[in-house]
């Protein structure tokens, strides 16, 4: 009767398995595990049991302990059955995990993007809103709310480099607005010709000021602070910002740039008054100074021209010093009138154009360099020029306007 005591408990055990395994499938998820692995020692010691039963029933000469060794050999493979399966249960619910935290930080960087966003909105619609104001302000009657809108728009620009050109061109485009100051006149007057001199000023009666004079005062204060922040906006502006200057007609005074990057700069037809700078500037396209009047000094010293430079009828009533720059390109001065001294003193220039060009009193040419083998120089007529092979000019003759009328 053993063996069927052995098939009985079997039995016992596999039914015991059925009933939790049926257990199992209608417990909660935190559960089953639990109940699974009840499920899996009972069902271990059924096949044990029946394992056993099987081969003492069949073969009654075989040993108990074989019988137990097989027996434990199918009941072992069970329990490797339930650890296979309790290991690709450990898989599947870590790659769960990591989908569902994947999730989360997709949930996450989406949230982040649209606070970025929002925030990068809101600080767009106060930076317009600061820029409308400012614009709007540069009309006011006071001087000192008209400086203080300027400063505005270069604190937005230093704020947000992405509106560094459209900032400069509002300072532009107030800089083109008409102007005019009695000392511009005087000016005019003194260095036109020789023996001009500077228009006198009507006697005004004591404690008596035009106010056209005084306001027209203000106004040079507010603009000269525009030039000077200009200045500033391209100086410290970032690597990547480059920016471009319409100065068209505009009327300055003392205007200086130094040690900045421009992409283009036109001034045509534009009035610079005593003195006029830009030194140490490296431009990267073109230069418009046609038709322009430079009423003082003007100087390009050390800068360098990636792009051409377009002067043509361009009057200079003071020294020109274009010494030691940098010229890429053609530079035209067709036409240009030189009152006083041209210099272009050791500097390295593509091509140099000075047809018709009017010199006044000196032609510095001393080590320039021309590169252009095919069109190095044109000189004003009357004038030559001895240069060597490599296009270094060695000397240049000619007569001055000054020495022409003594």
């Amino acid at each position: 009767m053993e063996p069927w005591l052995w098939i009985g408990g079997g039995a016992a055990g596999l039914v015991t398995a059925t009933v939790l395994l049926i257990v199992r499938a209608r417990r909660a998820d935190k559960d089953k595990q639990s109940v699974m692995l009840g499920a899996t020692i009972a069902g271990a010691i059924g096949v044990l049991g029946l394992a056993v039963g099987w081969l003492l029933s069949s073969d009654p000469g075989a040993g108990r302990a074989e019988a137990l060794k097989t027996g434990g050999v199918a009941s072992g493979a069970l329990i490797a059955l339930y650890a296979l399966w309790l290991n690709d249960r450990r898989r599947r619910t870590e790659e769960d995990r990591r989908e569902i935290e994947r999730d989360r930080q997709t949930v996450e960087v989406a949230r982040q993007e649209l606070e970025r966003v929002r925030a990068v909105h809101d600080r767009e619609r106060v930076a317009d809103e600061r820029f409308a104001r400012s614009v709007e302000l540069l009309g006011h009657e006071a001087d000192q709310v008209r400086v203080g809108a300027l400063h505005a728009l270069v604190g937005l620009a230093r704020a947000h480099p992405g509106r560094t050109q459209t900032v400069v061109d509002v300072l532009c485009s107030y800089l083109r607005r008409p102007f005019q100051h009695k000392r511009y006149g005087a000016l005019r007057d003194q260095l036109a010709g020789d023996d001009i001199q500077p228009i006198k000023e009507p006697k005004k009666l004591p404690g008596v000021e035009d106010d056209q004079t005084r306001a027209d005062d203000r106004e040079r204060q507010v603009r000269l602070a525009a030039q000077r922040l200009i200045a500033e906006i391209l100086r410290n502006a970032p690597e990547e910002v480059v920016c471009s200057l319409d100065l068209t007609g505009a009327v300055l005074e003392n205007f200086a740039l130094t040690k900045c990057r421009v992409e283009t700069f036109s001034a045509t037809d534009a009035e610079m008054y005593a003195g006029f700078t830009l030194d140490a500037v490296t431009f990267i396209g073109t230069v418009e100074l046609t038709g322009s009047h430079f009423y003082g000094k003007a100087s390009f010293s050390t800068s360098e021209f990636h792009g051409e430079v377009q002067a043509a009828e361009t009057q200079f009533h003071d020294d020109a010093i274009f010494s030691f720059i940098k010229a890429f390109k053609y530079v035209n001065l067709e036409s240009a009138v030189f009152k006083r001294a041209a210099l272009f003193d050791e500097s390295t220039i593509e091509t140099l154009n000075l047809d018709l060009a009017d010199i006044g009193e000196v032609l510095g040419m001393q080590n320039v360099e021309l590169t252009n083998p095919e069109d190095r120089l044109r000189l004003p007529r009357g004038w030559r020029a001895v240069l060597d092979r490599k296009g270094k000019v060695l000397e240049v003759r000619g007569r001055t306007t000054a020495e022409r009328l003594a």
